[in-house]
This record gives C-alpha cells, sequence and structure tokens, in this order.
C-alpha cells in the first residue's frame, strides 16, 4: 500500500509517497497554500493527479489544533482559513480517496513511534526543535492527545516563574524563533530579512525594551540555525550566552517531561538537533539536575537523538493513516 504524505509547513509543502515500511519513494516541495480552502484543495488536486493510480490513501501533517477522528482543524496555527473546516472531508471530496490528518508535531512523534528511536517503547516522547518546540507524547504505542488535543505542546512550558508573558515560555530560548530574534536584539539585526520576519516583529512589539536601542543601521546577515552554530564556532559571545540559554531551558524541559510522564525515552528531534554537540550538552545538562538532587538511575531519562530529521511528518502522516484504516 502506497499513501500519498504530505505535510504543511508555514512557508512550503513537503509531500512523498509512502509504503507500509516506511519508505519514501518519491518527494518534492510546493509553496504553502494559506489564501484561502480552495488554494489549499488545489495543492491537494495538484498532487493527487501526479500520482494518481499509484496511492492508496493520502496522509495530512498540518499545525494547530486538529481532532484527528472528526478532521476538524479548530485553532492555532497558521492555516487560519481551515478553522472550522473538516480537512478529511476536504481531501476526500477532492481526490476521492480515503484520508487521514493529524498535527505536524504529533506526526512527528509517531514518525518515531512507527520505525524510529520509539520502535520498540510503549512510551515516549518526542520534543522537535524548529520555530518552536513540536512533538508529543505516545502512550501504549500511539499519540496522547489530552483534553482539546493539546497534549504535547512543550513551547509553552514556563521556564521564568512570575513572567506571565511569552518571553518565559520553552520556545522563546529554545526554538529557532526566539533564538533568532534574541541575536538579532543583540547585535541590531534587521528583523525584516529573517526567516518568519512578520512574527518577529510582533515579538519586538513587546519585547524591544528588553534590548538597548541603538543608533546604528541594523545589520542584514541572517540569524538561522547554520549562522548560530557558525557564530558558536567562533566564541562569538551573543552566540554563546545565546547558546547556555539554550542548553539550561532544554535541559529543564526535559528534566520536568521525565519526571511528570516518566516515558521509556525521549526523542530529541528537529533541524537544530542535527548539530552533534545538542544531546551530550542536554546529558551534562540532566545530570547536573541529577546529581544536586541525588537521584538515582530509575528516575533519569533516557534521551536520545530522532532517526529522522526533515522526513519525520511525511512519515508520521503515513503512519497515522495507516492507524485510522487499518484492517
Amino acid at each position: 500500500m502506497n499513501i500519498l504524505s504530505i505535510d504543511f509547513g508555514g512557508s512550503s509543502v513537503k509531500y512523498g509517497v509512502v509504503d507500509e515500511n516506511a519508505a519514501i519513494k518519491e518527494s518534492g516541495r510546493l509553496p504553502a497554500p494559506l489564501a484561502s480552502p480552495e488554494v489549499f484543495c488545489e495543492t491537494v488536486k495538484t498532487l493527487y493527479n501526479q500520482y494518481k493510480g499509484l496511492i492508496d490513501g493520502i496522509g495530512i501533517s498540518i499545525p494547530g489544533n486538529v481532532d484527528p477522528d472528526s478532521g476538524v482543524l479548530s485553532e492555532n496555527g497558521v492555516y487560519k482559513q481551515l478553522y472550522g473546516k473538516n480537512v478529511i472531508r476536504l481531501v476526500q471530496e477532492t481526490c476521492g480517496l480515503p484520508a487521514a490528518v493529524e498535527n505536524d508535531g504529533k506526526c512527528g512523534a509517531l514518525s518515531e513511534a512507527w520505525m524510529g528511536a520509539l520502535r520498540d517503547c510503549l512510551d515516549g516522547a518526542v520534543l522537535i526543535l524548529g520555530s518552536a518546540i513540536a512533538g508529543g507524547i505516545i502512550k501504549n504505542h500511539r499519540i496522547h492527545s489530552g483534553k482539546w488535543f493539546n497534549d504535547g505542546e512543550f513551547s509553552y512550558q514556563v521556564m521564568c516563574p512570575g513572567d506571565y508573558t511569552k518571553w518565559g515560555a520553552a520556545f522563546m530560548s529554545v526554538g529557532m524563533l526566539g533564538i533568532t530574534y534574541k541575536l538579532c536584539k543583540m547585535k541590531n539585526l534587521d528583523l525584516s530579512i529573517q526567516d518568519a520576519s512578520p512574527t518577529l516583529r510582533m515579538l519586538d512589539q513587546t519585547f524591544a525594551s528588553k534590548f538597548p536601542a541603538s543608533q546604528q543601521e541594523p545589520g542584514r546577515i541572517r540569524a538561522d540555525g547554520k549562522q548560530f552554530f557558525q557564530w558558536l564556532e567562533e566564541d562569538d559571545k551573543d552566540a554563546q550566552k545565546t547558546y547556555e540559554e539554550f542548553i539550561v531551558t532544554l535541559g529543564a524541559l526535559v528534566f520536568n517531561t521525565q519526571i511528570c510522564y516518566a516515558p521509556e525515552r525521549i526523542v530529541i528531534g528537529g533541524g537544530i538537533s542535527a548539530n552533534e554537540r545538542i544531546v551530550p550538552d542536554l546529558r551534562k545538562e540532566l545530570d547536573r539536575y541529577y546529581t544536586g538532587m541525588g537521584l538515582g538511575e530509575r528516575m533519569r531519562a533516557e534521551v536520545v537523538r530522532s532517526r529522522y530529521l526533515g522526513e519525520a511528518n511525511l512519515l508520521g502522516a503515513a503512519y497515522n493513516y495507516f492507524l485510522h484504516h487499518e484492517k
């Protein structure tokens, strides 16, 4: 059986044909269809026509609060034009094939449960470090959705008690969005040329006062992940400070996840995790907690890096399809 997996992101759409053994046979990318439900359906139709006769169903990964059983996308995420819409029905009416849908972070978690780092675990947690912190909780080898399907929203764990704004949320220190914003302000870089610049400018309306104002023209360097780690290698002080905040916050996030849920394994994924130093530095930070609190081995997290990076959501969308259409 072959499934057309479509991962609807904020800037682009990734797609691929995935079989029951988690092999991606073909893949590609298109612009994100954010304008209207009709444009969304046109993108689905284009991909369906490309693989018509070769696929048996369609799996959708999408940001936001989505009910995987009813298919309704209710809020959050960038596909505002689909709020209140039944995504499963839209896809089925467009293509005439059965479909399934799940939140993008939860698709990433499902990929690890299927053939990835949680394949041999009943219970696990997956943290996907991207623009923010996606992921999910795996319980009995399935996604645990929680009330209103909000389980696994790691981005909003409180890291600064007493700070009731987004500044104290985990994504501001661990997500690339928050890292980019802080580096831009420290180095007086132009927010308008950065990835997700509208969101960065929105953050700046609230948090600009946390940084000294500069009278100089802002620099036009893109403070993306590649540049961030290059600065680290060059012992740049701003990058070092930002990285220290990143590891301390990620350590607290993983430690709290382990203490609250006690999964068999915690998987760290996403583009940032591709850097070889992340997981070793995270383990060192966790050891500081274990040693300081005198915790034994049974209280400690087993932390591993994801098997998948850019392909995780495609594989998870296919696995979610198989779970909802099991024979």
